[in-house]
């Protein structure tokens, strides 16, 4: 079942595409990362899908509900979104703005109720019970904004980079939360520019650049079609790269900072016996997968942005 779907997704501002013909899916129990750089149209997106942009053209679903139809309210209300920033006051408690979330929704709580909530994000409610959220650090607020989406009860949360300007700490912090809550049903979208912090918890990501969606990939299917290549420090570069075509047993030799990357399931002791044989000095041999940074990169200098 797909949770959010769009479909030729536009948004234009001053005659400028911010997000261009966008048409994702996230299935249910997915974690998925949206990934782009600054200003590629991933809160754009958001905000559309939020409710709080209107889409120049094209549609959206929310669990099969169309984005133009009455019922999309009560969807709504099993949807949580963190756009930015969590929205608290930092002069109250956790519980009271647990309250105050719970007021606003007009989903009726008990305290109990809500402390379990504060608890089912992992933060010590008998630490902090006391504490104004103001003391609290980034990554502990970032827990409790979870905490406070979960109010309405819901079972689809979007995530705007909720990773930035924690610490490792902080990092750690969120990311076990979102696992946790993902173990329990809860379906995620989370945009992020910190690739290293996606590749850990994702199920899938979308590539988005300049408004425009490159790519959908399930982790799975990136890691089985990691791209594996062996990267070779020589003291003549050039020579190497040149010798490694020569031999014509590598489909695929490129440059990499200055180092041989020579990809796909190439043979070690062939490379190594073609450069031996060619007189050139290697100073350090290493074998790499692919990571979700790399296959970002590489898709961004693939060239499809349209």
């Amino acid at each position: 079942m797909d949770v959010l779907t769009t479909c030729d997704l536009c948004k234009v501002y001053k005659g400028q595409y911010a997000v261009k013909h966008v048409s994702m899916h996230i299935e249910k129990g997915d974690i998925y990362g949206f990934v782009g750089e600054n200003g590629a149209g991933k809160t754009t997106l958001i905000r559309l899908v939020t409710g709080l942009a209107a889409p120049t053209s094209g549609s959206y679903a929310i669990c099969g509900v169309s984005n133009d139809s009455p019922a999309l309210y009560e969807v709504r209300r099993h949807t949580g979104a963190i756009v930015e920033a969590a929205t608290m006051s930092r002069s109250m408690t956790a519980l009271e703005n647990m309250k105050l979330q719970s007021y606003i929704t007009g989903v009726s709580r008990t305290d109990e109720e809500l402390i379990a909530l504060i608890r089912r994000v992992g933060l010590n409610y008998d630490e902090i019970a006391k504490r104004k959220v103001g003391k609290f650090s980034l990554g502990m607020r970032q827990r409790l904004g979870i905490a406070m989406v979960l109010v309405s009860g819901a079972d689809f949360i979007i995530l705007d980079e909720p990773m930035n300007g924690l610490d490792p700490q902080g990092f750690i912090e969120v990311r076990e939360t979102i696992l946790k809550l993902h173990s329990e049903g809860v379906t995620f979208l989370i945009s992020s520019h910190i690739l290293s912090e996606l590749e850990k918890i994702c199920t899938k990501i979308g590539v988005i650049s300049h408004g425009v969606l490159l790519e959908e990939i399930r982790m799975e299917d990136l890691h089985r079609n990691a791209r594996r290549r062996i990267i070779i420090d020589a003291e003549n570069a050039e020579a190497a790269a040149a010798a490694l075509q020569a031999d014509g047993s590598f489909p695929e030799i490129a440059m990499e900072n200055g180092r041989v990357a020579v990809y796909g399931d190439a043979d070690l002791n062939r490379v190594m016996w073609v450069l031996t044989s060619q007189g050139i000095r290697i100073r350090s041999v290493n074998t790499l997968e692919e990571t979700i940074e790399d296959h970002y990169i590489r898709l961004l200098g693939r060239g499809n942005i349209a």
